[in-house]
């Protein structure tokens, strides 16, 4: 055998694994879209996912002090990552949910009076009340939510 014979059996004997492997998938990938009920179980799927994470999102333990710093973070991530793709709509809310939740809601709205623009932080105040509301609704423990914010 010579050297180039030595050198190009590893090689093919990886392009011929791979296109194998390639192969497999596009095989049953195929198979599991064309079964009968796979529409249906995606969407069921989707659907209990969908819920999952509605009801994760909307049910805070106020009790529990890690549990709302947590969800108090999660909510100002996301309130901030919304706000930079420019889904204005649900930044505001996640930033009124953050203050729902905040342990120290005039130093947060403070700091958003500062930092957003006036119709956005006019938003928070208005849609606050409501978020509030719905969180102290559906909060399972008696913690300090805010229902105003106090910006004297």
């Amino acid at each position: 055998m010579n050297t180039t014979s030595k050198t190009l059996w590893p090689l093919v004997a990886a392009v011929g694994l791979g296109v194998s492997f390639v192969g497999y998938c596009v095989y049953f990938d195929r198979k599991r879209r064309n079964a009968p009920d796979f529409s249906e179980k995606l969407k069921a799927k989707r659907r209990k996912q969908k819920q999952t994470v509605d009801i994760s999102q909307s049910h805070v333990n106020t009790s529990d002090p890690d549990e709302m710093r947590r969800y108090f973070l999660e909510q100002i991530q996301q309130g901030e990552d919304c706000l930079s793709r420019g889904d204005l709509n649900n930044g505001v809310d996640h930033l009124a949910k953050a203050v729902a939740v905040c342990s120290q809601p005039q130093n947060l709205m403070a700091l958003f009076q500062q930092t957003l623009p006036p119709e956005l932080f006019q938003e928070i105040i208005i849609r606050l009340p409501r978020i509030a509301q719905t969180m102290n609704s559906s909060s399972m423990g008696g913690g300090a939510i805010i229902t105003e914010p106090d910006l004297e």
